[in-house]
């Protein structure tokens, strides 16, 4: 039998490897690997196989290595989306929005105990609400985007209520608690609890600072949220008892929400089948990333959440969807945009095109882990010892489309050739602006390997990396490393490249040393002003800066569809993009745009008219969660995580994990992508082989404990 190589998860050995021995080894690795894996911070990426077929034999050379989709960045992002239905009006403004509790409100939900000291309600409090993963305090984030979103920025009034299926004994009565003591309750007018209960209230509501149970009709309604918000919209005097007017009086809650429509009302969730049921759609909605992580002192934690938990960007594209959001359809097209300008600059021309990297010119990024590629500028999967790609591969998993005809490559290349020589006389610039971890000369090779690196002039990666060139440019088919002044400015795009306007020499090098005076399009560049900029992006966040000294926007943008998918042979992806990726008219779309911008107008709130931003704060650094690591304090004896039923067990993969094919189909995969999952680690010594061909069976798992079985059903 071949053994089987497997990647431990955050092993930093090459090449270690699960292997099957003997069959009370193997039983041993059953209750090792499985029943006694550690679930570490990686257990969310399940490594995928990368080796021969499978058969009989012995293997020959080293394991090859599994491929993990690299641009995770963006994976643990909120998103939102307003459907395009027959009828609805989407000029209506929102005047609702409803908040999840479990996972969107919290990261995790511990309760507390009457019985409770200061301290461990403390702990609960941090555990529960604050983020070890980004800077600053999370808990004051949520105070400031809650109260910029009850407060419009054109003065209107929202309701914020919450509605959960939180399981806690204590029902409506224990959310509420935990609300008051993280200090957030005070910013919801009503809270519900589903399903009804007998013998307790579903829900509460605020009246003049005190909170008052009352019984909502949960039991009339369908049982899901979706069915539950109808309601809501069409009887709220049955949800909101603060709106029976006790003095002849109509109260503000009263006024705004006496004509409550279903396009008034946002449900922020991180259960993606709450959005609709079989009988009732969401029109707005935004979907709170879920991912699985080894979480403080309560050790690995599936299906986490949480607004924030990992992007500080989660509350500007939030409280942005509210105000605007029609300008979030839920589509998979390329959507421009150019915000108003004085008539006279108007119809300045585009000089140069930025194009953000990982899933706007990738599908998903995979990259490969060879250190030569991330050093040395024209590496190609051929100078590994033990090759953990193919060139097709490559530019197959990053760039090509599986849901579009033809080739993608082809296509953006005919598109970038388009955009430089201009059809009206006007010569571009084309450049990448991306955040990519692996760095510019890694992004490059990508590109060259593809063949789309020619119409580029520079690249740039942010944030700026000790040591490390954050830039390439090219002249005359030449890339050389530099670096660009990226570490100055705020580390936002939209803040960069108002500096790249205003000193365009020390982002190209080619100006600076005379070579762009054969180059009309780089020659244009000495003289840029902001209209003369796109930005073609996969985040809505990146076209406004969150700094609020700079006030930064970038004034012509367009916005790459994103989307979750089942991919090849890598399972399902979240957040995926790429332009093209499900629609040819991408490309007209982009080129029409950067021809004439003028003609894709801004679309303001309708009616409203455009308000100028106020950015969020982000809270001091180091306050709340960020000062408690993994392993300080306990969680308060007895406690248990409260988790919401689920119709969706099983949380969608992050990485390139394989899916199981027929068997009849192992003889035509490529010889990189056996379609085994491995095990997270196993530490069994090697014995006599069993003398077997191992067979996969439909579903994810243990390859080792699955040969296990096969094992144990033969014997």
């Amino acid at each position: 039998m071949r053994c089987i190589p497997c990647l431990p998860r955050g092993s930093s050995e090459e090449h270690s490897r699960c292997r099957c021995g003997c069959l009370p080894l193997c039983m041993r690795n059953l209750v090792t690997c499985c029943l006694g894996r550690d679930g570490g911070d990686d257990a969310r990426h399940s490594p995928s196989i990368n080796g021969s077929q499978l058969s009989t034999g012995s293997s020959a050379g080293p394991p090859a290595q599994p491929h993990e989709r690299t641009s995770k960045h963006s994976t643990f992002r909120l998103r939102c989306a307003e459907r395009s239905v027959p009828g609805m009006d989407n000029s209506y403004p929102v005047k609702l929005i409803v908040f999840d509790f479990d996972e969107t409100i919290s990261m995790v939900t511990f309760m507390a105990k009457d019985s409770d000291t200061p301290a461990e309600r403390k702990l609960l409090r941090d555990i529960n609400f604050e983020t070890p993963w980004v800077d600053g305090s999370r808990l004051e984030k949520l105070k400031q985007l809650l109260q910029a979103l009850a407060k419009g920025e054109d003065g209107r009034d929202r309701a914020l209520t919450i509605l959960t299926k939180n399981s806690n004994r204590n029902g409506i009565s224990g959310v509420l608690q935990l609300l008051t003591d993280a200090d957030l309750a005070r910013f919801f007018d009503a809270m519900w609890i589903m399903p009804a209960r007998p013998g307790q209230h579903s829900g509460v509501y605020q009246e003049d600072g005190k909170w008052i149970l009352f019984d909502p009709p949960i039991d009339k309604v369908v049982q899901f949220k979706s069915d539950v918000l109808q309601h809501v919209a069409t009887n709220p005097q049955e949800w909101f008892p603060q709106l029976l007017s006790r003095n002849g009086k109509m109260s503000p809650l009263q006024r705004l929400l006496m004509d409550l429509r279903m396009e008034g009302v946002v449900l922020v969730d991180d259960q993606r089948f709450n959005f609709q049921s079989e009988t009732t759609q969401l029109l707005r909605y935004c979907k709170v990333a879920r991912y699985d992580a080894a979480y403080r002192c309560v050790g690995f934690q599936k299906d986490m959440g949480g607004i924030g938990a990992h992007s500080d960007a989660d509350y500007e594209t939030l409280r942005r969807f509210v105000e605007d959001p029609w300008m979030c359809k839920e589509t998979l097209q390329v959507r421009c945009s150019a915000r108003p300008l004085p008539a006279e600059q108007e119809r300045n021309p585009v000089k140069l095109v930025v194009f953000d990297f990982d899933e706007t010119l990738t599908m998903a990024t995979f990259m490969p882990r060879d250190e030569g590629c991330e050093s040395t500028i024209g590496w190609l999967p051929s100078d590994e010892l033990v090759p953990e790609w193919t060139a097709p591969d490559l530019i197959q998993y990053n760039f090509e489309s599986p849901w579009a005809s033809g080739s993608r490559v082809a296509r953006l290349q005919s598109l970038f050739q388009s955009l430089v020589d201009g059809s009206v006389g006007q010569p571009r610039a084309l450049a990448i602006l991306t955040r990519n971890q692996s760095g510019v000369v890694a992004v490059l090779n990508l590109l060259r390997i593809a063949g789309l690196d020619q119409h580029f002039s520079v690249i740039w990666t942010m944030p700026a990396k000790p040591d490390v060139a954050a830039g390439a440019y090219q002249v005359d088919g030449k890339w050389t490393t530099f670096d660009p002044p990226v570490s100055a400015w705020h580390d936002h795009k939209a803040d960069l490249l108002a500096n790249v306007v205003t000193q365009p020499e020390a982002w190209f090098p080619q100006l600076a040393n005379g070579k762009a005076s054969d180059e009309p399009r780089l020659g244009s560049l000495r003289h840029l002003s902001l209209e003369n900029v796109v930005l073609v992006d996969d985040e809505r966040a990146n076209f406004r800066t969150d700094s609020e000294q700079s006030m930064a926007r970038v004034l012509r943008y367009c916005k790459v569809a994103r989307y979750d998918e089942t991919y090849r042979n890598c399972g399902s992806l979240n957040q995926m993009g790429g332009i093209g990726a499900h629609s040819e008219a991408d490309y007209e779309t982009l080129q029409s745009f950067v021809e004439q911008p003028w003609n894709f107008p801004y679309e303001p709130s309708p009616g409203l008219g455009v308000v100028a931003a106020s950015a969020l704060h982000t809270g001091a650094a180091g306050e709340g969660g960020a000062d408690l690591g993994e392993g300080e304090g306990h969680v308060p004896e007895g406690r248990q995580r409260e988790v919401e039923p689920k119709e969706q067990e099983r949380k969608l993969p992050r990485v390139r994990t394989s899916g199981s094919p027929d068997l009849s189909s192992f003889a035509t995969l490529p010889a990189s992508r056996s379609p085994l999952t491995p095990c997270s680690e196993s530490s069994a010594p090697l014995s006599q082989p069993f003398g077997l061909v191992l067979l996969d069976f439909p579903g994810e798992g243990c390859i080792c404990c699955r040969s296990v079985w096969l094992g144990a059903a033969i014997f």
